[in-house]
């Protein structure tokens, strides 16, 4: 077994690290209205829209990524990405959330840039579409989860019936992150069969300004950047059959292929986040002194940090095992489902001991523990709530 980090990771990290200094920290000191303690009211408008100032940071960030090779890196590089593998994108994405919050969260593109889903892509859909989107000239979002269907998408209202040669889409989405801004979407319909079976449910390539396709709310969300949800309305969606997305009737499957290899990267985020956050406590604990001296020195915070870089460590290594298992050909449903819900955990386990460490400090906005505290939550929320990975975990089992 080797346990040391794949060299390409390493290079990896410097040269984020490097373009991070050079292009992306002039930008947030030029706006520094988008990062302070009152960063949420910059960010978007009345209507909760982020502001065309934001969004230009965004995309001038974006560009720079594009041009540095770093957007689109885990795509394969017949496609215009790095080809860069599971395991090494984990440890980038650890890496880039081992920071303070950011513009950095733009380079890799997010949920509204490249994803292996749109590997399936046809050769026009390709030009269309990939190509694009490789370039960082439009974005996309992954439209599946609705009102009443989070955790079972398999039960999804959405329809879509063929009419002569198009295909008629009626639905709402739910939650959908980068939907305001999106060029086109993923849209998961049901095209046969009953609602709960696995089979039967499409992937559609919609344009946003098809007749139709509507942002019907932005949703206001805890800790999250503002205005990056939404809700989305598809009323008798017109699309040709060349906008399905792989095959008729096998889109789900595709799309839970897609979110086993997104639950790494949000284990691999969430140790990034908890590992910032106690190095923040570590530092803290150092200098603060109470009764003449540093409260690092006592057991009731030094245990609590000692707990917390175990548990760090132990799941930078579940991640990273899983990721190694699914890039060796090997079933990893299991484990990859443990390093979401150990990391998601964990990530709300180092806010609230960093929180603690710090005291009346840590609950100021001025502090960055406090942002910190509400944007860990969601973690154990989305791409499979607890819940979902417990029972995930179990079916593995038995």
């Amino acid at each position: 077994m080797d346990f040391s980090e794949p060299a390409e990771a390493t290079q990896i990290k410097k040269a984020l690290d490097e373009f991070i200094e050079q292009e992306v920290v002039p930008l947030e000191n030029e706006h520094p209205e988008f990062l302070g303690e009152d960063y949420e009211r910059h960010i978007v408008d009345e209507d909760h829209f982020q502001v065309p100032e934001y969004r230009e940071v965004v995309e001038t960030i974006r560009q720079k990524s594009v041009e540095a090779g770093f957007y689109g890196m885990d795509m394969p590089e017949e496609v215009g990405g790095g080809g860069v593998d599971l395991l090494t994108s984990a440890i980038v994405t650890e890496h880039l959330a081992n920071r303070p919050p950011g513009f950095h969260d733009a380079i890799m593109g997010g949920a509204g840039g490249p994803t292996a889903i749109l590997l399936a892509c046809t050769e026009e859909q390709r030009e269309e579409y990939l190509d694009p989107l490789m370039e960082g000239e439009i974005t996309t979002c992954f439209a599946l989860t609705e009102p009443d269907h989070g955790s079972d998408p398999q039960y999804m209202d959405a329809t879509a019936e063929k009419d002569g040669d198009e295909w008629v889409i009626d639905g709402n989405k739910y939650w959908i992150t980068n939907g305001p801004y999106a060029d086109f979407a993923m849209v998961f319909a049901r095209t046969s069969g009953e609602k709960g079976e696995y089979g039967g449910i499409t992937c559609f390539l919609v344009d946003a300004d098809k007749e139709g396709y509507s942002v019907e709310h932005v949703h206001r969300t805890m800790g999250l950047t503002p205005g990056g949800q939404c809700e989305l309305r598809f009323d008798g969606v017109r699309v040709g059959e060349d906008k399905v997305l792989g095959e008729v009737d096998q889109g789900f499957q595709t799309a839970m292929n897609w979110i086993g290899g997104g639950r790494i990267k949000i284990a691999a985020n969430a140790v990034g986040t908890a590992q910032h956050l106690l190095d923040l406590a570590v530092d803290y604990a150092r200098d603060r002194e109470t009764f003449g001296k540093p409260i690092g020195h006592r057991q009731g915070v030094s245990f609590q940090l000692a707990d917390l870089a175990t548990e760090v460590e132990q799941v930078r290594w579940l991640y990273r095992y899983a990721a190694w298992k699914i890039q060796n050909g090997e079933r990893a449903r299991k484990e990859e489902s443990m390093a979401k819900l150990r990391g998601a955990e964990l990530a709300n386990q180092a806010a609230d001991v960093a929180m603690q460490v710090y005291g009346g400090a840590g609950f100021m906005k001025d502090q960055p523990i406090e942002r910190r505290y509400r944007g860990t939550r969601v973690l154990r929320i989305f791409e499979g709530t607890d819940e979902i990975q417990r029972r995930t975990i179990a079916r593995e089992l038995i």
